[in-house]
């Protein structure tokens, strides 16, 4: 695993697993205010080192791959204050709850020439957040990526261990996990959740900060989570 760090100055930490195909560039438009931030991304081995030591506070937040990355690596984890996952569940290669044969072999396919039409049709709900993400989009090669894509298909086991998150953020309009199994999989785990209109997978340009990801976790009413 790669590791970005933002360092603010803080003694307190947000460390969040991004989605596949990603780096720290999608989300260069999020600002950290009083947090320093920890970005992980490209899971093509499992190795994460960092000293947590000086942090009086550690956050999970997890991104659609990160969801499942989180329960592989949660022994390497501090104590976790908030726990959030975006659009993904830990069981992303469940037959049910995971990524449908669809979805999959449209990952398997993509190309160079195809890799913007994915966007718009997977990714994101307008051409405007269309315009952003291939402005920041990662630098990273589409070898790297499909390198990726298989060692995330190896890692799931039998005995592997979910992590239990505090709240789920889930996209109405998500094309690559299927809104309503993911609503039955936190239900069934009591996870509360917070829906998000008029927005696709990669929501991440409806928010200018880390801060306000984390802080979906106060904001949420938990008469409004189905």
């Amino acid at each position: 695993m790669k590791l970005e760090f933002i360092d603010k100055n803080s003694d307190k930490l947000i460390v969040f697993l991004t989605g596949w195909g990603c780096d720290f560039r999608q989300f260069e438009l999020l600002k950290s205010y009083d947090f320093d931030i920890l970005i992980g991304y490209d899971y093509s081995d499992l190795d994460f080192g960092f000293d947590f030591s000086k942090y009086k506070e550690v956050n999970l937040i997890t991104f659609s791959a990160g969801v499942y990355i989180a329960g592989l690596i949660q022994d390497k984890l501090p104590k976790l204050k908030r726990k959030i996952a975006i659009n993904g569940n830990p069981y992303a290669h469940d037959s049910y709850y995971g990524l449908s044969d669809e979805i999959k072999k449209q990952f398997v396919s993509i190309s160079k020439d195809n890799i913007f039409e994915f966007r718009r049709k997977y990714l994101v709900f307008t051409d405007k957040e269309l315009e952003l993400l291939n402005k920041y989009q990662p630098h990273r090669s589409l070898e790297s990526c499909m390198e990726e894509l298989v060692a995330l298909n190896s890692y799931y086991t039998s005995d592997y261990i979910p992590l239990k998150f505090d709240l789920a953020v889930l996209s109405v309009q998500d094309m690559i996990f299927n809104i309503n199994r993911q609503i039955e999989y936190y239900a069934k785990n009591n996870t509360p959740i917070k829906k998000i209109e008029n927005a696709g997978h990669f929501l991440f340009f409806q928010y200018k900060s880390f801060n306000e990801l984390l802080f979906e976790y106060f904001f949420y009413s938990p008469s409004k989570c189905s």
